[in-house]
């Protein structure tokens, strides 16, 4: 309908240029004949017909054109298949083993061997000193504190140990009974050698062995002096004395 209006709007207008054209043809010619006499046979008035335009002005054509709506292009879809993409597994951490490092080496310790002592005397197993009431106040070293008078000391004690079983008389009435065991006697021995308080602490269970025991520390007194290192006044020891039909 609106290509339909716009041919006809430019026909008109081609129409109306032409009829302008005619007219100003006509009013030249007019103008350029020449006076005539009233005698002159008047000229027959030719009218030229121009022929129509082919076609609109190009502006019409571009205003036509741009009047008409064009189809919107739409490009053709290709189908694509879709690809599944594939999964990729993130390779898993290998175990680290980490090996501590070496611990520094020690420092290196000079062993000096100490000097050895020497072995004290033996002394019996049962032998006991004590100190007594009333015992001397002396400020010398002790045994505890001096190793050499700790030895002396001990060498002191098997000394009376041994020369108590060496002076012991075996009763012959237990001989012949055949009685034999272990007296243990308590004394106590002063610096000088005097022997005071002897008693029997363990028995024999013989009466006649217990007896000999308390005469022999009557018959053997006086006993050693102390040592020098020694500074107490007296000791209180206990020993044993065996007696046995194999020793006698």
């Amino acid at each position: 309908m609106i290509a339909a209006r716009s041919g006809n709007r430019h026909w008109l207008v081609g129409g109306g240029i032409a009829t302008a054209a005619h007219a100003v043809v006509l009013a030249g010619v007019l103008l350029v004949q020449p006076a005539t006499p009233d005698n002159l046979v008047e000229q027959p008035v030719v009218l030229v017909e121009l022929p129509p335009q082919a076609g609109p002005a190009p502006a019409a054509q571009a205003e036509q054109a741009e009047a008409q709506p064009q189809p919107e292009y739409v490009p053709p879809q290709k189908f694509m298949p879709q690809v599944e993409a594939p999964r990729v597994r993130a390779p898993l951490p290998r175990d680290i083993v980490t090996t501590p490092p070496p611990p520094p080496p020690l420092p290196v310790r000079r062993m000096v061997a100490a000097p050895l002592a020497a072995a004290p005397a033996a002394v019996p197993r049962n032998a006991l000193a004590t100190m007594p009431a009333g015992a001397g106040s002396g400020t010398a070293a002790t045994p505890g504190d001096d190793p050499k008078a700790k030895r002396e000391e001990a060498d002191y004690y098997a000394l009376l140990s041994a020369h108590l079983n060496r002076k012991k008389r075996y009763p012959s009435e237990a001989k012949k009974a055949r009685q034999q065991g272990v007296v243990t006697v308590r004394f106590t021995v002063h610096s000088d050698g005097r022997i005071s308080g002897s008693s029997i602490r363990n028995s024999s269970g013989h009466e006649l062995l217990d007896r000999a025991t308390l005469e022999l520390m009557e018959r053997v007194a006086p006993l050693p002096k102390f040592p020098r290192s020694m500074t107490r006044d007296s000791v209180t020891i206990s020993l044993p004395i065996d007696y046995s039909l194999r020793t006698r």
